[in-house]
């Protein structure tokens, strides 16, 4: 009976926090950005969490619906239905005979892991066109220089633009046009905040989350986290560059690029490949950064249901561990 109300916990827990949760990733906001990378690192997380109690559906459902393994041959089923009896912590007479393959549902996380190894695999090979596209921009008059320390390279362009690329070849790039505009102290607050993308792996985040995760941006929980962490990597860029040039010269950098800036080379040729340096709501963020406790009770929420899914899910699956460990799949 414990392992039945396991997995009622499990499907309603589960199918609620998908549906319910992305307006709780929005509401503590206020809370999770004073701490930007561990708001990253706790998004990630309960994304992580979330996609293991998806997954553990279809071994619950196995339990619960199947009594055929079909379709596998010979010895091959009679191990499967082996194992599944022998992880199923479902009282016997739970068991309903739906006409459905055990096979089928014990291969959804397969499925499901096929299908973001797919997402990502897209991500890539369009991020590759897009970055070969704005490198081939870099290449018309760009030039290598130091910046406040730090390698740069220097584009003819009349937008005063920053961004951050992954290819250490080309790394941070400034267009003339943000050389005439800041003056030095500024410029290096830019360069240190483009640096911090390059040195926390920030495109790297940016991959995982908007690319393995993008056949589920139909899930809100999923399309909530995918839009709130860019915010705050920009937010943890600021941050670095905040602690080396200061909260004024920071803020000053990006207000006249916010009100200087259009559509720029990278916008255009990069894509989600770069990451800039612009956005109203940083400034007031680091000017002025709102009240955390309106966040909290979100937060809390949100870290309760994760907690609940962790655990619920984790009872679906360590029973199947087990019974690997203890030689099921032996013929």
């Amino acid at each position: 009976m414990t392992a039945l109300i396991t997995a009622v916990i499990l499907i309603v827990t589960v199918v609620s926090t998908g549906l319910a949760a992305g307006k709780l990733v929005r509401r503590a906001a206020p809370a999770l950005m004073h701490t930007p990378r561990l708001a990253v690192a706790t998004l990630v997380g309960v994304l992580a969490v979330w996609l293991a109690g998806f997954a553990a559906f279809g071994p619950m459902l196995a339990w619960a619906l199947a009594a055929r393994t079909g379709f596998l041959p010979g010895n091959t089923g009679e191990v499967c239905q082996r194992c599944l009896a022998a992880a199923n912590p479902l009282p016997a007479d739970m068991a309903i005979n739906a006409a459905i393959p055990a096979v089928i549902l014990i291969a959804l996380p397969v499925v499901l892991l096929i299908v973001m190894v797919l997402g990502g695999l897209r991500y890539k090979y369009q991020g590759h066109q897009q970055r070969a596209e704005l490198e081939s921009a870099l290449r018309l008059g760009a030039y290598r220089t130091r910046l406040a320390g730090h390698s740069v390279t220097v584009i003819p362009h009349d937008d005063p633009t920053a961004f951050a690329l992954s290819n250490r070849r080309w790394g941070i790039v400034v267009s003339t046009a943000l050389l005439r505009l800041l003056n030095t102290e500024e410029l290096g607050a830019v360069v240190a905040h483009e640096a911090a993308h390059v040195r926390q792996r920030h495109h790297l985040i940016i991959g995982l989350v908007q690319g393995v995760l993008a056949p589920l941006r139909w899930v809100p929980l999923v399309a909530a986290i995918r839009a709130a962490v860019p915010h705050y990597l920009e937010m943890a860029a600021d941050n670095a560059a905040r602690d080396e040039n200061g909260t004024a010269v920071m803020a000053s950098a990006l207000l006249k690029i916010g009100e200087k800036g259009g559509p720029t080379v990278a916008q255009h040729a990069g894509g989600a490949v770069v990451l800039h340096a612009a956005g109203t709501d940083r400034i007031r963020h680091l000017v002025a950064p709102p009240d955390a406790s309106r966040g909290i009770g979100p937060m809390a929420a949100m870290i309760f249901t994760t907690i609940i899914v962790s655990v619920s899910s984790m009872l679906v699956v360590l029973p199947y561990g087990q019974a690997l460990l203890d030689g099921c799949l032996t013929l």
